[in-house]
């Protein structure tokens, strides 16, 4: 995606661019099969290894043994690893990761540079990079896999199946193939209700939306075919931008766009929304005149990771409030 490996660009200056329990009538035997539980799964998971994962660099990436001490380079592989309950791995992070909390306390690693030293002297059972930063860091990752790193590239996502994609990959990394699945299952119940309820949203009542991802004087927003085009399919939202990809704009062409909502989704910018109502020439645009301005949490639009729900959750009520608001 041309626009977001830019837009990563421009984050990477505020990052640098990321179980069980019962009684019966048999108490004994019950307890019995109860107590071990979590260990039998720790014990399964332990033998699906050494495993093979074509990860995205098209390499054959053989990990041994589950991993006990993980760095990962950027939030979204972070997130995946902890939604799976592997958080206690993690032992390095990049300085944009935020979420959950506990990340603060773990070494960063990745800036605009990867720290080669510190990731080494972590010593690491598995790297997990990612593939929008992979051209950049070649050098860097080769150099770890040269030290005897084992260093996963995660596929780029762009869209909710490529995301799934990353969360079976990183699942299968760390021995937690049947907790993917169901981190999957549950996203994909949890869209398909939203969906069910934009589908009561009649073809009079759609309203058409413009996402700014890049403020003015370089106005980009998102267009058909990207991750957020398919958010805003979920919610049965229309895109304003009838072009592939990544569009830039100059204030002129938005004018004509008229949409009725327009989203922000760069938070590296002060009162952005007071500025977008502000803007020159803008008055007569329906989403200026009824203050459908919103800014949402770039974190969960953009990151290609299990809070991309909460993302489309989040576009939900600001565009459609009495629907989704309740």
């Amino acid at each position: 995606m041309k626009k977001l490996n830019g837009l990563f660009a421009a984050l990477l200056l505020v990052f640098g661019l990321l179980a069980a329990c019962g009684t019966n009538a048999e108490p004994k035997k019950e307890d019995t099969n109860k107590e071990p539980v979590s260990e039998q799964a720790n014990e399964a998971n332990e033998e699906s290894f050494p495993v093979t994962i074509k990860d995205a660099a098209d390499k054959d990436v053989v990990i041994k043994k589950k991993p006990e001490k993980i760095v990962s380079l950027i939030p979204s592989n972070t997130e995946i690893v902890y939604a799976l309950g592997e958080g206690n791995t993690i032992v390095g992070v990049s300085e944009r990761d935020n979420y959950p909390e506990e990340v603060a306390d773990k070494e960063k690693v990745a800036g605009m540079e990867l720290n080669i030293e510190k990731i080494i002297s972590l010593e690491p059972d598995l790297v997990l990079a990612h593939a929008s930063t992979a051209t950049m860091w070649e050098a860097g990752l080769k150099q770890l896999e040269d030290s005897n790193v084992t260093v996963l590239v995660v596929n780029d996502s762009q869209s909710f199946d490529e995301v799934y994609t990353s969360i079976e990959m990183v699942g299968k990394a760390t021995g937690n193939t049947a907790e993917a699945d169901q981190l999957i299952q549950d996203m994909k119940s949890k869209l398909d209700e939203m969906k069910k309820q934009g589908e009561s949203i009649s073809a009079e009542e759609q309203k058409s939306v413009f996402v700014e991802v890049s403020p003015a004087p370089e106005i980009y927003a998102t267009g058909q075919n990207t991750f957020m085009n398919e958010m805003l399919d979920v919610i049965n939202a229309k895109n304003a931008v009838s072009e592939e990809g990544w569009v830039q704009l100059n204030e002129e062409a938005v004018i004509k766009l008229n949409p009725d909502v327009f989203v922000i989704t760069y938070n590296f910018e002060k009162n952005a929304s007071d500025k977008v109502l502000k803007r020159a020439g803008w008055q007569d645009i329906t989403a200026i005149k009824e203050k459908q301005v919103h800014e949402v949490n770039e974190d969960l639009v953009s990151r290609p990771g299990p809070r991309i729900v909460e993302g489309v959750e989040e576009l939900a009520k600001a565009i459609y409030p009495d629907v989704f608001g309740k």
